[in-house]
């Protein structure tokens, strides 16, 4: 595969080069360089993605067997369940990498989402991936992004939803809280929830509830290293929301079901299934709340 990609845009190239022959001066020639600099320039990209996709592949796959989670190499399911940014984009959409599992109770899943996008019709497309991280939810809910201040503002159109502040300075300062329904923003962001997301580990990351699932999502493939970061965060903020918003769409009849891989039984040994065991056999104590009052306990140990 990489041959061919190589071979495409070596093909490209060498065609300009050619075609520059009959251009004069060198108002040309910067023209005619310029222009190989970008093709190069995308090859090169397109190939260092291959040689990383296949490489995160391996290490999610060994992830997955070593702690009794479930690998997918690709998967389409998620494009039906979600429909914001980055979901719903471009072509040739899919996940790949995905591996599920139990994380502190919960069911959470992690995969690159990939599509392909066209500046375009005469030019090659070029691949986007971002990575998703979720935890499952029991009900549906309305879609709300909580993102970043400094997210960039071509993103934040993307998303929509007005911006509705809290009673809190430092969190209206790190965040924004884009929602179309004013009451049901200012329900989920309540005290405790705000609290959780003034946490050092979620800087940065944006978050979404949308789809029956809370998941943060990153531009660009991340690999095994930051996942135990990534559930902690999406397990903790499902924790957190307010118990009469689940009650209140319960009543509604927003129940969901996501398919039999969410719902079987486990597989693996036993130190692989606990919270908190999520690497090479040692315990990590990361996303377990022994005491059940919705903050972790290694933060509590800071």
């Amino acid at each position: 595969m990489i041959r061919h990609l190589h071979g495409r845009w070596t093909g490209i190239v060498i065609a300009m080069i050619a075609g520059g022959v009959i251009l004069v001066g060198d108002a040309a020639t910067w023209i005619l360089a310029l222009a190989a600099l970008v093709v190069v320039g995308g090859a090169m990209w397109s190939i260092y993605d291959v040689v990383r996709a296949r490489h995160l592949h391996d290490e999610y796959q060994e992830f997955a067997a070593s702690h009794g989670w479930e690998y997918l190499a690709r998967a389409f399911e998620y494009d039906s369940r979600f429909a914001s940014f980055p979901f719903a984009e471009g072509t040739s959409r899919r996940q790949e990498a995905v591996v599920r599992g139990t994380f502190n109770g919960q069911r959470c899943a992690t995969f690159a989402q990939v599509f392909e996008v066209r500046p375009d019709r005469d030019s090659p497309p070029t691949v986007q991936a971002y990575q998703v991280t979720l935890a499952e939810l029991p009900i549906a809910l309305p879609r709300l992004d909580i993102v970043p201040q400094d997210l960039p503002a071509t993103v934040a159109t993307l998303l929509g939803g007005r911006d509705i502040d809290v009673e809190s300075h430092e969190f209206n300062r790190r965040w924004r809280v884009l929602c179309d329904d004013v009451r049901y923003g200012h329900a989920v962001i309540d005290p405790r929830m705000i609290e959780r997301l003034l946490y050092s580990d979620v800087e940065g990351l944006p978050v979404r509830i949308e789809g029956g699932a809370v998941y943060v999502w990153q531009a660009g493939r991340q690999g095994a290293d930051g996942l135990a970061r990534r559930l902690s965060v999406v397990s903790g903020i499902a924790r957190r929301i307010p118990a009469h918003v689940i009650r209140e769409y319960t009543e509604r009849g927003h129940h969901v079901r996501h398919g039999d891989a969410a719902t079987r039984p486990l597989t693996g040994p036993a130190w692989a299934l606990e919270p908190g065991a999520l690497t090479s056999r040692r315990y990590t104590g990361i996303g377990v709340d022994a005491d059940g009052d919705g903050i972790e306990d290694w933060q509590q140990q800071r």
